[in-house]
């Protein structure tokens, strides 16, 4: 797996995000991600709609591959673990935890985690309902600006549209970051993107296979 990184300060913490969508908190020993949407294939299949089952496994492999490589101690999901109930591409996550059994997983509950308290028993997931704090960082799904307190959220699938030559557009996903707040791209590669308007305020690091590419959007 290509893992290409680029190293932030964040409420003077060093975070290094990179190119597979997710940020490793070197101090904490943690990796953070968000909106995973597990099963969400399976869901589709339920009601009519071929996704192959593949799009939910590839994600869990690419996660087991980044734990790995950054020799995590901690998991933060911040939000959106699973997409619509307990079904047999969430039961992978057993493979999981059977490869990592010493591994913490945090979870901060998205709109789609209605029934994370089952997962939680299953898979030895700490669930927060709100908020997870560490180290004066607050890890919350939905977005809140704050000019006071410093936030990582996801939720927003956030993306960007570029244009190559010739006349070629791009939507990629992309890490949103202003002084207070980050906004994390879906880890899900089976998942849309909102690429409307940054606000002026954040800096942009777009996510490609090979590389993540700082863009000034200004």
């Amino acid at each position: 797996m290509n893992i290409q990184e680029q190293s932030i300060t964040f409420n003077k913490q060093q975070l290094i995000l990179n190119n597979q969508r997710t940020i490793f908190w070197r101090d904490q020993n943690s990796l953070i991600l968000s909106d995973l949407h597990l099963g969400k294939a399976a869901h589709f299949r339920k009601h009519g709609i071929a996704i192959p089952a593949e799009a939910s496994t590839a994600d869990l492999h690419r996660l087991a591959a980044l734990i790995a490589h950054y020799r995590a101690a901690q998991v933060i999901v911040v939000g959106d673990l699973i997409h619509a109930g307990i079904n047999q591409e969430v039961q992978a996550l057993q493979q999981l935890r059977a490869a990592y059994p010493d591994l913490q997983i945090q979870l901060v509950k998205g709109n789609h985690d209605r029934q994370s308290a089952g997962l939680a028993k299953q898979f030895g997931i700490h669930c927060h309902d709100d908020l997870l704090e560490i180290e004066q960082i607050c890890f919350e799904h939905q977005p809140r600006p704050s000019a006071t307190s410093f936030r990582i959220s996801g939720h927003l699938h956030p993306g960007i549209s570029i244009t190559i030559p010739p006349r070629r557009q791009l939507r990629l996903p992309c890490f949103w970051i202003s002084e207070h707040q980050i906004i994390l791209p879906a880890f899900s590669r089976f998942t849309g993107l909102d690429s409307r308007q940054m606000p002026r305020e954040y800096r942009c690091y777009a996510v490609l296979e090979d590389s993540l590419l700082p863009i000034n959007t200004r």
